[in-house]
């Protein structure tokens, strides 16, 4: 058989016909698999006595089962089993012809071998499921595909479908499942953990993006930032007015007291108060700049609106607001402040409640300063009245 010149004739064709007219980008259906599959054929054949006939068909249907591909990409088959139709018909047996184009047919993917000669052209075809260069051949049939069929596939579906290929394509033939059958299971489990360790690493990127600072724009960031510079001026104005006031008031109560203290005389030589009327309007103005000085103190008196322990259920507590985070230990404090920076929707809440609570303050603190300035007012005006009445009474 070695020297079959029917054999030698088709193989040199074969060649020949894969060279000139097969795509350049078919760069796993080509001549070399082809050759693979031929030799394939003669080595899981030996063990199965065929007769000199049988095994020429054999070798005959692994030559043409692929070179329908010169044609066309699906159903190469059928224009396989045209090709060598059209080479063989002159010189081979009709009979032999059926025999062969049956074998070439039974090599279309999901079809199911009848015949030992069909179940050694199926396992030769496939051999390289079993082989150790299985993931290099497999990235030829990729590429092939990507550029003669334009389909792609992502990092994880490649190594799916070839799983799924492995797994639905079991070897036919004893001799195969006895040489090639463990490498194919060790192909299925490298696939399957391929599989599992591009699972991993999505999940991991995605709990990553999950985590990542989402920039929200400049315009909330802007808005925030408006919102605590006009607090803290707000409260630092207060505060200076309130200063005021009680540097204001302190002072005429000291200069009152101090006349009171002294035995300050109006008018008289006795060194007395010559008229008891002139203490009512001075004890009025005492009595005014003290109230305003208590008023204008608690208004510049530091205020905590709230005192609970800052909690995650707790909506209307704020991680950024001492009155809250005061409360936490160190390490749990600081956990949530690194918990913040990778969720923003928490992060604007617990600002929102920050700005809210500051925002109590200052009601508070201008409510004091409001009444402090009000009452100062009024002693003073009521003081200086009470003042120019006695004097013109008494004149």
């Amino acid at each position: 058989m070695k020297n079959n010149p029917v054999i030698k004739d088709v193989a040199e064709y074969v060649f020949n016909l894969f060279k000139e007219k097969l795509s350049n980008d078919y760069v796993y259906h080509n001549y070399k698999h082809t050759l693979e599959t031929v030799k394939a054929c003669k080595k899981l054949s030996k063990v199965y006595n065929l007769t000199s006939r049988d095994y020429e068909v054999l070798i005959l249907a692994a030559w043409f089962h692929d070179i329908g591909y010169v044609e066309t990409y699906e159903n190469h088959e059928e224009a396989s089993v045209k090709i060598m139709k059209n080479y063989l018909m002159d010189n081979y047996a009709q009979q032999e012809i059926l025999e062969i184009e049956r074998l070439i047919l039974s090599t279309k993917h999901d079809t199911i071998p009848d015949g030992s000669l069909q179940e050694i052209l199926h396992d030769a075809d496939y051999i390289n499921l079993g082989t150790k260069k299985f993931n290099r051949r497999a990235s030829l049939l990729r590429i092939e595909w990507e550029k003669a069929l334009n389909k792609t596939y992502t990092e994880i579906e490649w190594p799916q479908v070839q799983l799924s290929f492995l797994m639905n394509t079991p070897y036919k033939t004893e001799e195969a499942i006895i040489n090639y059958n463990d490498q194919r299971e060790l192909n299925i489990i490298e696939q399957q953990n391929l599989i599992n360790t591009i699972k991993n690493k999505e999940l991991r990127l995605k709990e990553k993006e999950n985590l990542k600072p989402i920039k929200e724009g400049r315009g909330i960031e802007t808005l925030y930032r408006s919102l605590y510079s006009y607090h803290i001026n707000l409260t630092s104005i207060a505060d200076n007015k309130a200063h005021i006031m009680i540097n204001i008031n302190t002072i005429i109560i000291s200069i009152v007291i101090t006349l009171f203290g002294t035995g300050f005389t109006f008018s008289g030589k006795d060194g007395g108060f010559e008229s008891v009327r002139f203490v009512f309007p001075m004890a009025f103005l005492l009595l005014t700049s003290l109230f305003a000085v208590i008023f204008a103190v608690l208004s510049s008196r530091p205020n905590v609106t709230s005192k609970e322990k800052y909690e995650l259920n707790k909506k209307q507590s704020s991680l950024l607001y001492f009155g809250n985070f005061a409360q936490l230990e160190l390490k749990e404090f600081v956990d949530h402040i690194k918990s913040l920076k990778y969720k923003n929707e928490e992060l604007y809440d617990n600002m929102s409640v920050d700005i809210y609570h500051l925002g109590s303050v200052l009601v508070k603190k201008y409510k004091y300063l409001s009444w402090s300035y009000n009452i100062f007012m009024g002693g003073i005006i009521l003081a200086a009245l009470g003042f120019t009445i006695i004097m013109l009474v008494s004149y």
